[in-house]
This record gives C-alpha cells, structure tokens and sequence, in this order.
C-alpha cells in the first residue's frame, strides 16, 4: 500500500490572520500495485501488448492456451529500458461550502501553467532503469495426437520505478511560503510461472498457469517547507516486501486459418506485505522507525482476443476488464479503515490493446505497429487525460531458429491530486470553505523492450 505521503501537517500562525496555515494530503489512497502493467515480450509490445493469441514462451502470462501452439523446445530471454519523466504544476481553488459542509461553489485562483506570481510552482523529474524483463522455458511434451506443452518462467510484470517532484511559492502570504518535495520510487514486481497448454480438439487448445509473485518496492519522499526563515524538513524511507499466489486459465480457438479468438480469466491475487517505514525531520538526529504486515487483494481480471490473417499480414486486438473498486486490504485493522476510501477513489476499467504486423518471408523480417487505452484506474475527478500510447518495432528471424525482437513503446497520461492547504472557519468556529492546492502531472514513459527466443 502506499499513500504519497506528499505534504503532512504543518501549524503556523501567520502575521495577519488567526487561522491556522497546513497542507495536509487527501488523495484517499494510492496503491502502485492497481492497474501498473509494465508490459513483456517484444513481439506483443510493439503491437500495442496485445498478447493473447501470440504463440511464444511469454503465452504462459499472457495466456497458457496458446502454450499449446509452440511445437519445439524453446528459451525465451528478454530485458527492457524505461525513462520515466514527470511534470508538475499548482493551481490554487477555494471551495465554499454550506452549513452541512456540501462545496456549492468552487472557484480556481491560479490557472494551469501560469508563470510565477501570487501562488506558483511548477517542477519537473525524470529517471532511467534497464531491468532484465523475460526468462522462459517451453518443452513440448511427445503425444499421439494434438499436443501438450509445458512452460515455465518468470515476468516483470509491474514496474515501481517513478519520480515526482513539486515546487509551491506562495507569496500572497504573510510569510512567503515556499515549499519543495521530492519523490523517488524504484522496484517491480515479479511474476513466476508455471504451467501447460493442450489440444481439446484440432482447433480448441486449454491451458493453465499458476503463479507466485515477489518483489519489492522503495518509497522515498523528500519534504521542506520555509516561512520567513523557519524551516520544517522531514524524509520519509519506505520498503515494503511482497509474496503472493494466483493462477490463470485461457481458451484458444482457431475458427478458420484467417480467424482466431481467446478468452482467459485470472484469479484474484492475494499479496502478503511486509512494510517498514523510517523518518527523519530536519534538525532531529532520531531516525522514528515503524513495521507492519497487512494483505492486498487485487480483483478477478477477464481478457478476451482476436485474431486476423490476411496473406503476411496479422492483426491483433485484446480487452481486458477489471474492477479495481472491489480491491481491499486486509488482516490489519489500521489498513481495513481505508477499504472505504478504495470505494470511493477506484473504477472499473477497460483496457484494450491493438496491433499489426507484417512478414516480409525473403528476408526473414516482420514490421510491427499499435495502439493501446490503459485507463488508470481512479475515478475521473483525478484524471485530465486517460493512459494511452502507441508502439513500433520489428522482429528478424536467423537460420530459421533464432528470433529477434525489438519494441519501443511510448505511454502518456495527465492526472491530478488534491491537496487542502489552508481552511477558513467564522467567528463561531464554523467551516465556510476551503483552500486547496490541485497539482497537476504530466507523465511520460518511453520504454524499450528486447527479447530473444531460440527454437531447438
């Protein structure tokens, strides 16, 4: 689980006015775990992930029917690059609200981008990781008729390296606040398989994959915040450790040589965390040390494909579906309060993913292209532009039992968060309204995807 732990409370009293002065973060909850696909294999990447009736080692994940269509022994590896690159900016919005504390009226002070002035800041970061990314090994097992084929291996299959960075001046206040974060996050996921696929008929092929997931995830947050020469400064140092299990199975059918189509359901994934937290505060020499265990349990995933084949040409589409409202924490009373928040801060989302390629036989050479919409997976209030992005890539194929791959993948997105950074109250200690900040991102992800598979 992880909050951006982005600008905890902060109490001063400012020169012309009896309020009290804080920024307190009120995105409910933020799990890097929901709707995080890092993506793999680079034939499927480079058109636009789709995966679901592509008959290589990475079928074991994507889905194990097609485990049925390989017909030799053979070594899949893979490694990917990514640069993540993010960009931040503040706008300043009072809310008003009513005696039962309903906002009638919300009304934004700073528009988006503008240059520095009354209440300002905008900030950016970016960060570069190269992670070995596929390791599989499919061995086709001797039968009378059909086939029967037996995979296993491993996946990365969610990826936590990120950074943010934020920049807020204030200088329509009495005491000039200026205040700076930084966030540095690094990890993944990994996703161990094993598992088989085999021939129900000549045209119907049923697979499954059962699954063990590990990894780790390091949260780093970096906070100062400066008034007319006083200072607060705190440095947050979170690592939190997974294991979990679940399992997949899929259907393939090949309803003509030019027609395929697929369907798999995933299981929902119970993940074990171990969680420790540190924190420093600027001046104080006392490192304040915290551990906890809780459960995470990520919803049932359906995914369905299709597939065309007109002459050397292919073209793919895959849809994914996911409920990511009915995730929820558990066995830790303290995380179990925020399965609310997860209500009300999660969707369900549509993911769908399109590709194409084409062969060109003499030269062993095939030419790749797509689209995809990976909608995050928080409700629409927090989003400005929907996750989406295209794909490019080619694949060679040397002495007819070595393949090549490369994708290049590009992914964009827009969100925001909310922030209350001050509140204003009348003489009787009623609420009239509050003060937030909206900071707003911009994230780009180009990422490079290069797998080799070798057929004996």
């Amino acid at each position: 689980m992880k909050f951006r732990i982005a600008l905890f409370i902060i109490m001063i009293t400012l020169v012309s006015s009896s309020n009290s002065l804080y920024a307190q973060y009120i995105e409910q909850v933020e799990e890097i775990t929901a709707g995080n696909q890092f993506g793999y294999g680079a034939r499927q990447m480079s058109m636009g992930g789709a995966g679901m009736l592509l008959n290589d080692g990475t079928a074991l994940f994507y889905n194990p029917a097609n485990l049925a269509r390989i017909p030799r022994i053979e070594i899949n590896l893979g490694i990917s690059h990514q640069k993540f690159t993010d960009k931040s900016s503040v706008r300043d919005v009072r809310r008003l609200v009513d005696y039962t504390g309903v906002i009638t009226q919300s009304q934004v002070l700073t528009p988006r981008f503008e240059g520095f002035g009354a209440l300002a800041g905008e900030a950016e970061n970016d960060k570069s990781n190269t992670r070995l990314n596929s390791a599989i090994l499919t061995v086709p097992y001797p039968t009378f008729r059909g086939s029967m084929v037996f995979g296993i291996g491993m996946v990365r299959t969610t990826g936590f390296d990120r950074v943010f960075r934020l920049y807020h001046e204030d200088t329509s206040a009495a005491g000039n606040i200026v205040e700076y974060a930084n966030e540095f996050q690094s990890g993944g996921l990994t996703q161990w398989g094993a598992g088989f696929g085999v021939d129900l008929s000549p045209r119907l092929s049923f697979g499954a994959g059962f699954y063990m997931y590990t990894g780790r995830h390091e949260y780093n947050w970096e906070y100062l915040w400066d008034s007319l020469g006083n200072s607060f400064g705190k440095e947050d140092y979170i690592t939190d450790d997974y294991l979990g299990w679940n399992l997949k199975t899929g259907l393939t059918m090949q309803v003509s040589p030019q027609l395929g189509l697929a369907l798999a359901v995933e299981t929902p994934l119970t993940l074990s965390i171990d969680e420790d937290v540190s924190t420093t505060y600027v001046g104080d020499e006392t490192i304040y040390v915290d551990y906890s265990e809780y459960d995470i349990r990520r919803p049932l995933s359906l995914s369905g494909g299709l597939s065309l084949r007109a002459g050397e040409a292919l073209f793919l589409a895959d849809i994914d579906y996911t409920d990511w409202s009915q995730m929820e924490y558990d066995n830790n009373p303290d995380m179990e309060i925020y399965n609310n928040n997860i209500k009300d801060y999660y969707r369900d989302v549509l993911r769908w993913r399109l590709g194409g390629e084409y062969v060109i036989p003499h030269l062993g050479l095939s030419l790749r292209a797509g689209y995809f919409s990976d909608p995050l997976p928080v409700k629409d209030q927090f989003i400005e532009t929907n996750r989406h992005g295209f794909s490019l890539g080619f694949g060679l194929l040397v002495d007819q039992v070595v393949t090549i791959d490369l994708a290049f993948v590009r992914t964009m997105y827009e969100r925001n968060s909310d922030f209350i950074y001050s509140t204003d109250y009348d003489d009787n200690d009623v609420l009239l309204g509050t003060h937030n900040l909206i900071i707003d991102e911009e994230v780009d992800m180009n990422r490079l995807y290069i797998t080799c598979a070798y057929r004996l």
